[in-house]
């Protein structure tokens, strides 16, 4: 009797990607889009009586946790990462007030502060130790507060606060507000 299935036939196996580059990868396909999609911001006239400017993070830049905390392959100026003094609530009042310098009528209120696990918080596309995050937070959930900004109908910067947030050595929580920024599109 003869088998039917051949022994030598050959099965597709699916291509191994490494999160590293498939995340590189995807913000490279990002930023094509972007170009296609969104028109030249040298092009774009203000609204009318509004020039809002481009947008600057308030805090201050940490090249630290911004070597751990964001992808490692990610084009020059696309992110940065700040640090902030008080609560998470002063901080979102604080980014809030810069992401929308004159405040729209009929505009939604700020994002609210969520709690979630940290690893979630900080996402799979940093370099930094996820176990040790893990251990460092102990159960304890992070406050985050994602926050969009835009200018003349189009988002700019997608601005995520994190309350407490890990040092820069992954030695131990800081009481503060850190804010990891990604900026979308000409700066």
């Amino acid at each position: 009797m003869r088998n039917t299935v051949s022994f030598y036939k050959q099965y597709r196996r699916p291509a191994r990607v490494s999160r590293s580059a498939g995340t590189a990868a995807g913000l490279l396909l990002l930023a094509a889009a972007a170009t296609l999609i969104w028109p030249n911001p040298a092009t774009c006239q203000p609204a009318a009586g509004v020039a809002p400017g481009p947008f600057r993070a308030p805090g201050r830049p940490s090249a630290p946790l911004a070597r751990l905390f964001t992808p490692r392959h990610a084009a020059p100026g696309a992110y940065e990462v700040v640090v902030l003094d008080g609560t998470i609530e002063r901080a979102r009042a604080v980014v809030a007030a810069a992401a929308e310098p004159a405040a729209a009528e009929g505009r939604p209120g700020p994002s609210p502060v969520l709690e979630m696990d940290p690893l979630m918080a900080f996402g799979e596309a940093g370099t930094y130790e996820k176990t040790t995050v893990a251990r460092l937070y102990a159960g304890r959930k992070a406050k985050v507060v994602r926050i969009p900004v835009e200018r003349d109908g189009r988002t700019v910067a997608a601005v995520t606060l994190v309350s407490p947030y890990p040092d820069a050595t992954l030695s131990r929580l800081v009481e503060g507000t850190m804010g990891i920024v990604l900026y979308i599109g000409a700066r």
